[in-house]
């Protein structure tokens, strides 16, 4: 939207960042996320960016979801919050917007758009990962209705949610499954919040379990198309999430590097260690520029850029993980002290680097066989 003010955008998510979250000491060692805070971000407008106005959106586009994530991480300090945000944000614009019916948006996106409901996307299940030939939750038809059983993990937002879009199997033949999603309201009769899989990083973006037996639900609640969900929903949702994280990695990396130069100006001045400094402080500017140009690929519209849009976040994971490798030589070379701050940038963004890197790795994998196939 050529309209929408990209700039005057910017200035009022770090505004908010810098008085509702880098105020905040001890954040991202905190397990529980501050409901205060979420509420906050509701009613500020974040959770409405890029929404329709219909829909009491603010009719931003993927770009204003990118500019704000890195200034969220950047000016608050914090990259599990921007995490959390963005799952929010994904879930509307991504599932609920791009994949609801027309009852289902007019029921679901004012709500999400003021803060007012959290949806959580439901996947992974205990022991499977995402792996689609190892899920195992179910969803059969009865009628007017949809009884799901099964049990998922690694919730991202799930103890904030009221909301879970569950993965489900709907059919088998020989041996291949046909996945549907539903939306699935908190208070069914049936469903269970459990504890899940301890997340021990990117705090405190919250995750939990959740536990389907005997779940009834209207057919309606379906999201998106039936069968066809792994392809409509998963896939789409890793490569968009993938892309975009590069924005989140751009502004972690300028708040970590000032805590860097913070510490590292305690000890006796170099040229070797400014010239190490100077390199690598400009790094984010090009993460930075991925995540924008993943932006305007969604923004778009065209039908072909799925191929691009991973190469992208291929390209910001490699340049991630030589920067972090830098960092910790430089850390080591210079014996620079770690305070706690930066202690916990540091994990957040090598571990951040760690989610499903074997998945990626094969993925690196098939293009480099796909170029040497190509060559003979």
């Amino acid at each position: 939207m050529t309209s929408f003010d990209h700039a005057a955008l910017k200035t009022e998510v770090a505004e908010f960042a810098q008085r509702e979250i880098a105020v905040r000491q001890g954040l991202g060692e905190q397990h529980d996320f501050p409901a205060d805070l979420w509420a906050a971000m509701g009613e500020a407008g974040l959770m409405a960016i890029a929404l329709p106005e219909e829909y009491g959106g603010r009719g931003g586009n993927y770009r204003a979801l990118a500019q704000t994530l890195e200034t969220l991480a950047d000016v608050g300090g914090c990259q599990g919050v921007a995490i959390s945000w963005m799952g929010q944000a994904l879930n509307a614009r991504l599932h609920i917007l791009g994949l609801g019916t027309e009852a289902q948006k007019a029921q679901f996106l004012p709500g999400m758009a003021a803060g007012e409901h959290t949806a959580c996307m439901a996947i992974s299940e205990p022991g499977a990962g995402a792996h689609p030939k190892r899920l195992s939750t179910r969803a059969e038809f009865v009628g007017d209705d949809v009884i799901l059983n099964g049990e998922k993990a690694y919730l991202t937002n799930g103890p904030l949610a009221d909301l879970f879009l569950v993965l489900a199997i709907t059919d088998e033949v020989d041996g291949r499954r046909s996945f549907t999603s539903f939306i699935v309201p908190k208070d069914s009769a049936g469903l269970e919040i459990t504890a899940g899989v301890e997340v021990d990083f990117l705090h405190p973006s919250p995750h939990c379990g959740l536990k389907l037996t005997n779940v009834r639900i209207p057919a309606a609640n379906r999201l998106g198309p039936l069968g066809d969900a792994f392809n409509a929903i998963s896939l789409p949702m890793r490569r968009v999430e993938d892309a975009m994280g590069a924005a989140k990695t751009a502004g972690a990396m300028r708040h970590r590097f000032r805590l860097l130069c913070r510490a590292a100006a305690e000890k006796p001045l170099a040229a070797e260690m400014e010239l190490s400094l100077g390199r690598l402080v400009a790094m984010p500017e090009a993460l930075s520029a991925i995540g924008l140009r993943a932006a305007d690929l969604l923004d778009s519209g065209r039908d072909d850029v799925d191929e691009t849009l991973s190469l992208l976040a291929a390209a910001a994971r490699e340049t991630a993980r030589n920067v972090e490798a830098e960092v910790e030589a430089f850390i080591n070379t210079w014996d620079i002290e770690v305070p706690a701050a930066l202690s916990v940038a540091n994990r957040d963004l090598v571990k951040s680097l760690g989610i499903a890197a074997t998945a990626r790795d094969l993925q690196a994998r098939k293009r480099g066989q796909a170029l040497l196939t190509g060559a003979s």
